[in-house]
């Protein structure tokens, strides 16, 4: 048991055993002033009937009417059912002797709130009574000094041990039932800190539904997003070592012949050339790439034209184009520029990657069509980008915009690491939009941009 465990339990149970005291103590007094008070009065409903009715005959009738009926009750009725009446100067108003210790006991139980109207005190003008059915005189069966229930024959240090063992073994529970998620929650922080995040506990909590539920399903959600991105951590530098290393061995190959072929040191050199800027390119892809995954916000603090920014994407794409034998066709049907808040750079990444993308799988002699769409119902801004290729197995649809991930369709000739897409769609994220990618109907891949 943990040092939580002994705090929750020390302080239940000292809480239960001092309200239990307090409690017993105040219980203790209110039996004793309900014992004091049997010596004088009788507690009886047909008493305390006969008690209202003394004091609904003084208020409305005076004291003429209450004597008169008190009278007839010493004359008719049975003792039980008899009524004195006190006045302000202790004298009863049939004359009838009153002790003053029980007219003491009597004026006391007043202020003593035995929530028993069993005593009454009456005023109507100037006059007063204290009306009550005393005990002196009754018929011998209510002469007992004892007329509650007899105590049930239980020791007091039998209830005080019954007591304590109760209240801790609630204590005990209440504990137990606090600390021990906590102490399954510490296990499992400890083993992922250890670098297992394979750890989850709400199965081991079970069915409960508190906070502490909710913390452990919260444990569970952050492990599994721990888990998810380290495996997508340890994969990406798979990846990029993989990508890496095709290059530099091509670069290494290049000075070897450089060296053994002193007359081919120029080929050789523009062949370094050429992979130096691969590198570079690469190199550039993946920075970028890791800054969008760091989750550092990106300032959005540039307004920018969405359809001049189409058009320098078009511009700039035509050119590899048309080196390819494709065009592209660029379609709109908004009325006015769209004007978006966001970082002008990262858009034009994420077209400018969707739209090469898509004129290296297009084949020659067919054209890519940019589209751009106003949705009127949701306000949102729609950007499809197709092409005319073979398009993309319904598998692979999800998982081209993970990083260097590139489909069984695409031509194994065409250079590329894989990670326009997976830039494209961190750059749209980054700004709420959503990306994904689906196959036309007649042929063809598109991919659909919501801003």
């Amino acid at each position: 048991m943990g040092r939580l465990f002994w705090k929750i339990l020390l302080t239940f149970w000292l809480t239960l055993l001092v309200a239990g005291g307090v409690t017993g103590i105040a219980v203790w007094v209110h039996h004793n002033n309900l014992q004091a008070m049997e010596k004088e009065v009788i507690v009886r409903p047909s008493s305390i009937l006969a008690v209202k009715a003394a004091a609904n005959t003084f208020l409305y009738g005076g004291t003429a009417a209450l004597r008169n009926m008190l009278q007839e009750q010493k004359d008719e009725a049975p003792e039980e059912l008899q009524i004195y009446a006190v006045d302000a100067n202790g004298k009863e108003l049939l004359e009838r002797a009153v002790s003053d210790d029980t007219l003491q006991r009597v004026r006391a139980s007043l202020g003593q709130n035995l929530k028993l109207p069993i005593v009454r005190q009456v005023q109507a003008g100037t006059e007063n009574y204290l009306l009550f059915a005393p005990l002196a005189g009754q018929y011998p069966q209510f002469q007992q000094e004892r007329r509650l229930s007899p105590p049930r024959h239980i020791s007091a240090s039998t209830l005080i041990i019954s007591g304590i063992a109760a209240s801790f073994l609630s204590s005990f529970f209440l504990a137990w039932y606090f600390s021990q998620p906590i102490n399954i929650l510490r296990k499992a922080f400890r083993i992922a800190a250890e670098g297992d995040l394979s750890q989850r506990v709400t199965p081991i909590i079970g069915s409960r539904r508190d906070e502490i539920a909710d913390l452990g399903n919260d444990f569970d959600n952050m492990a599994t997003k721990l888990q998810t991105l380290m495996a997508s951590q340890r994969r990406l530098l798979h990846d990029i070592s993989h990508e890496l290393r095709s290059p530099l061995a091509r670069l290494q190959a290049s000075i070897g012949l450089a060296h053994q072929q002193p007359e081919k040191v120029a080929s050789s050199l523009a062949r370094i050339e050429h992979e130096a800027e691969r590198l570079d390119t690469l190199v550039g892809e993946v920075l970028t790439l890791s800054r969008l995954e760091s989750g550092v916000p990106q300032p959005l603090d540039e307004y920018i034209d969405i359809l001049e920014l189409a058009d320098a994407v078009i511009d700039d794409a035509r050119f590899e184009a048309n080196a390819l034998s494709r065009q592209v066709v660029f379609q709109c049907d908004v009325e006015n520029s769209p004007i978006i808040q966001g970082h002008g750079e990262l858009l034009y990444r994420a077209l400018e990657n969707v739209v090469r993308n898509a004129i290296h799988h297009t084949p020659e002699g067919t054209a890519v069509t940019l589209a751009i769409h106003q949705n009127s119902a949701n306000a949102r801004l729609q950007i499809t980008v197709d092409d005319q290729g073979t398009g993309v197995p319904e598998e692979e649809l999800g998982s081209i915009f993970e990083p260097f991930q590139r489909s069984s369709n695409a031509n194994p000739s065409r250079s590329g690491y894989g990670l326009g897409l997976a830039i494209a769609r961190r750059a749209v994220e980054s700004h709420g939009g959503t990306i994904r990618a689906m196959n036309r109907a007649d042929r063809g891949l598109r991919v659909e941009i919501i801003l």
